[in-house]
């Protein structure tokens, strides 16, 4: 499985295929409007063409998002060393409409923590 920010420049590839999309209401994924799938750290490859990704972490500072310094778009999130779970979650908003809209939908309520 292979997605890609709106310019191609930043790439990430996992083995295989997320089974769920999630959906978080918090103040952040709400305005990424992101649709997360996560795997371990070893899981997935990141790519870069040209320019490396930028990073926002905010708060607590558990989470650093990353986005394409070109087009802007946010490709994915990494826990930072803070954080007990080390996982990478992946914006599938960046894979094709068919992958998308086939994936389940899990909801979280981020807003209430």
């Amino acid at each position: 499985m292979q997605v890609q920010c709106h310019c191609g420049n930043v790439s990430l590839s996992a083995e295989y295929p997320p089974t769920e999309v999630t959906h978080c209401n918090c103040s952040i994924c709400r305005r990424y409007a992101a649709a997360w799938s996560y795997y371990g750290l070893d899981e997935v490859n990141v790519s870069v063409r040209e320019s490396s990704p930028k990073t926002y972490s905010w708060g607590d500072e558990d989470i650093e998002f990353h986005y394409c310094p070109n087009c802007g778009c946010v490709t994915h999130y990494v826990t930072t060393p803070k954080c007990a779970a080390k996982i990478i979650a992946i914006n599938m908003r960046m894979a094709d409409k068919h992958t998308l809209e086939n994936l389940p939908v899990r909801y979280i309520n981020g807003a209430s923590f």
